[in-house]
């Protein structure tokens, strides 16, 4: 790709002419326009940001997210007995992932830092559920990390552009589906981690709950239940690391996919706002 050939190929404008293809090192747009693929467009450094343009565009597409991973948010947390629990001897695994399937497929638009800023806001909606604070704290961090995890791996380490396939299919389809085996498992190890410490919390705390209606034995008899789902935890906690790990390799392997079937379009849009 550094040596340039500006002598624009033949190509069949009734069959190519009306979308996005690429012709070696010459990428032509769904209009028609012409460019060379160059090997700075691999820059990790473009997947911040390329102009104040693509800046502004950034910046106002990252309300549009963040609004669409509230709703969703807030949609799990409506039907948190159905969809955002995974019930285990007594005790509920928490598992959400509409919001952060989101927050990850906008980071081929948006890049890690607008991404990462969602995905650090977004769990604290669950605030008004009378949630942990602390939980949510470590549910953000995890979020973030899954964030920056996924550019650190898919952008920086395999350098896929923001705007541009590789020109080689093969090396394009290596290096889209390739950060899979970098990225699963490592923030499957992370976010297991991250669940056992937010059961900890919540087995182990008060819940914010009113007390001042309920009898002495009842108190004691909820709070006598609430250690135990610790207990049962720590008696089976090889089948709850099993079952954690699985529940976060599932959904970090869904985000990922969806992720890398969908990148490769947005690239078009990043190439327009470039």
């Amino acid at each position: 790709m550094e040596k340039k050939n500006h002598e624009i190929p033949d190509h069949d404008d009734v069959k190519e002419g009306k979308k996005d293809h690429y012709h070696d090192e010459h990428h032509f747009d769904s209009l028609g326009n012409h460019d060379d693929i160059d090997d700075t467009d691999f820059h990790w450094k473009n997947s911040l940001f390329t102009s104040r343009r693509n800046l502004t565009f950034k910046i106002t597409l990252t309300g549009v997210f963040l609004a669409l991973a509230v709703a969703l948010s807030a949609f799990e947390m409506l039907y948190e007995q159905l969809l955002d629990k995974i019930p285990l001897y007594g005790v509920a695994i928490p598992f959400r992932i509409l919001d952060i399937l989101v927050i990850t497929l906008s980071l081929a638009a948006l890049g890690p830092i607008f991404s990462g800023l969602i995905a650090f806001i977004v769990p604290f909606i669950h605030l008004i559920d009378a949630h942990n604070p602390l939980t949510l704290l470590i549910d953000s961090f995890g979020y973030f990390v899954s964030i920056w995890l996924m550019w650190f791996v898919y952008y920086f380490i395999f350098r896929n552009s923001s705007i541009h396939k590789h020109p080689i299919k093969s090396v394009d389809k290596f290096k889209r589906w390739s950060p899979i085996a970098i990225y699963v498992p490592i923030i499957t190890i992370i976010y297991t981690m991250l669940v056992f410490a937010m059961l900890y919390i919540t087995t182990n705390s008060d819940h914010g709950h009113d007390h001042s209606h309920l009898s002495t034995e009842m108190i004691n008899s909820y709070h006598e239940a609430h250690s135990g789902e610790w207990t049962s935890i720590k008696e089976n906690i090889g089948i709850f690391i099993g079952v954690i790990s699985a529940v976060e390799l599932v959904r970090f392997s869904i985000c990922y996919i969806l992720f890398a079937i969908i990148e490769p379009q947005v690239k078009k849009i990043n190439h327009y706002y470039k």
